[in-house]
């Protein structure tokens, strides 16, 4: 058993899978983002849900907007538009962006949703 605070947030965001064969093309997505941070067993208090809010928020403000690449593609728009996640592929996963996100904010678990009906979702957990 345990005990965990969720948050939610969304980005609208663009990318290049290249390494997808269907999918290879700059294209965009709207996400929500839903993060948990958990401890093990009952707690009263898990964490501060205000501050991991605010923490959330300024993760996602960061990207929101902009084109999101692995360090291993050349993005297609200057700096200023871009925002590289730790990727080892040469272009941005959802599975990659969820760790990342776990990552900056030391969550027990990441998803990350496309929007719209019967659009995948890609979670990481710790």
């Amino acid at each position: 058993m345990r005990t965990c605070v969720e948050l939610r947030g969304s980005i609208s965001v663009a990318h290049n899978p290249s390494f997808s064969p269907s999918w290879a093309r700059v294209h965009g997505h709207d996400y929500i983002i839903t993060v948990a941070i958990c401890k093990e067993g009952y707690a009263d208090l898990v964490v501060d849900a205000a501050e991991a809010s605010e923490k959330l928020r300024k993760v996602l403000s960061e990207m929101d907007g902009k084109y999101l690449a692995s360090p291993l593609e050349k993005p297609p728009l200057p700096p200023p538009h871009v925002y590289i996640v730790p990727c080892g592929l040469p272009g941005l996963s959802g599975e990659c962006l969820a760790r990342h996100i776990a990552e900056l904010l030391g969550a027990t678990w990441v998803r990350v949703c496309e929007s719209g009906l019967a659009s995948p979702c890609f979670y990481f957990e710790k």
